[in-house]
């Protein structure tokens, strides 16, 4: 595999939820949006339908960078959640059909998006349809009802190089070949770590996991010993 371009656009919303799966009652959201929900994102923007696209965007097939373009904040919100399988109006609903629930979401979430994919005819649609601003389904924010907006930033030449000392913008998959220096640790900064779903089959069975690593406000990393992309003016990892 042979990354030699990639599309790049900015992905926001006024809020988010990128539900963490081991919460349940009080659901909590990753950081970032997981490889699951930006296959879904590509997905809505072409017009696949739901659970028909992941062979197509199966980890050989497509690869995702992502930068943290502002803070990482996080709310919680008390939501009333209405028991829709006992009836579709409340007053067929018997018992207390509302059952408040508090849920996690993050504040005006804003990423950069690097995108490769194998595919060239998929490629060179998406890209058509990120440069004219058109999407077949409506892209959201992890759930529905948070709408999310996005703009076409370019395509570039991907340059692949070894990390010696560089630093680098997006999100970084734990690794043990990709070495970050803590001499790059400056006040103010927080770390993040989280593992996030990278890959689901079609019955929607997350069958892997990646933990990343990558700080709060977006502010750079410092690594070595590792395989980096430059894109642009930046250094991405690919995940």
């Amino acid at each position: 595999m042979e990354i030699d371009k990639a599309l790049v656009f900015d992905l926001w919303g006024d809020y988010g939820h990128f539900r963490k799966i081991e919460t349940t009652t009080s659901p909590l959201t990753y950081s970032i949006p997981p490889i699951t929900a930006l296959n879904g994102l590509v997905a809505a923007i072409l017009g696949f339908s739901r659970d028909s696209y992941y062979e197509i965007f199966s980890r050989e097939n497509i690869k995702f960078g992502i930068r943290v373009q502002n803070p990482i904040k996080k709310v919680n919100v008390n939501i009333n959640l209405v028991n829709t399988s006992k009836g579709f109006l409340l007053w067929d609903i018997k018992e207390n059909p509302r059952s408040p629930t508090p849920f996690e979401f993050l504040k005006e979430p804003y990423y950069r998006i690097y995108v490769w994919i194998k595919d060239k005819e998929i490629y060179g649609k998406l890209k058509k349809y990120l440069e004219e601003h058109k999407s077949v389904f409506t892209p959201y924010m992890g759930l529905s009802e948070l709408i999310a907006n996005f703009k076409f930033v370019g395509e570039f030449d991907v340059y692949k190089k070894t990390a010696t000392g560089d630093y680098v913008e997006s999100v970084i998959k734990k690794d043990d070949d990709l070495k970050i220096n803590v001499d790059c640790l400056e006040e103010g900064m927080r770390w993040i770590v989280e593992s996030i779903p990278f890959y689901m089959d079609n019955s929607r069975k997350v069958l892997d996991y990646i933990q990343v690593i990558f700080e709060q406000n977006g502010r750079p990393l410092k690594v070595s010993d590792g395989l980096i992309y430059r894109i642009g003016e930046n250094n991405i990892v690919f995940l």
